[in-house]
């Protein structure tokens, strides 16, 4: 059987003298450390969080910016990390997607027997998802979509005469056709 509810709030508090109390107020007081660099680098810390916050035109609580009342708004001073970090958000990023080995080989394998024609890869023996044509479509569509998988096969068509870059795939079409391993990722 349990004990009675009320007995853990009557039991006699007793203070632990093993436990260092000003460590764990220490602990309670100190800010948290922030990886943005333009935060630590405006940072004052002789002002408070809310005041360098203020200074830096962010907002803490966004139910007291954003109100129906309008008011007069003071101009943050240090508006340079405003603008830092959108320029770093706005910033375009580097596309790393590749497509592993098998679907490479897969929309290889289709545009080379059928071209275009989406049914007729529906109904192929070696669509052994059975994907829609819908699904193929989208699949070698984003074969196409990457430049360096998609120019290794031009290359192999013989349709690209371009210098090779470092990233670009080699793939060899007779290969495919004939079910071996034909995709070669770049050596880095």
């Amino acid at each position: 059987m349990g004990k009675a509810s009320g007995v853990s709030r009557r039991r006699k508090k007793k203070y632990n003298y093993n436990r260092n109390l000003k460590k764990l107020h220490k602990k309670l007081i100190t800010l948290p450390k922030v990886k943005c660099k333009q935060l630590q680098n405006a940072w004052d810390p002789t002002k408070s969080y809310l005041r360098n916050m203020k200074d830096m035109g962010l907002s803490d609580d966004p139910n007291k910016t954003i109100t129906s009342i309008k008011k007069k708004k003071k101009k943050p001073v240090k508006m340079e990390v405003v603008s830092e970090l959108e320029a770093e958000a706005n910033a375009p990023r580097p596309k790393t997607l590749r497509l592993p080995t098998e679907p490479i080989k897969f929309c290889v394998y289709m545009i080379e027997k059928y071209g275009e024609d989406y049914n007729a890869m529906a109904k192929d023996p070696k669509n052994h998802y059975q994907d829609t044509p819908a699904q193929i479509r989208k699949k070698i569509m984003k074969f196409k979509s990457i430049p360096c998988q998609w120019n290794g096969y031009l290359r192999a068509k013989g349709l690209l005469n371009t210098k090779i870059n470092n990233d670009e795939y080699e793939i060899n079409i007779e290969e495919i056709m004939t079910n071996d391993s034909a995709v070669h990722a770049p050596m880095e």
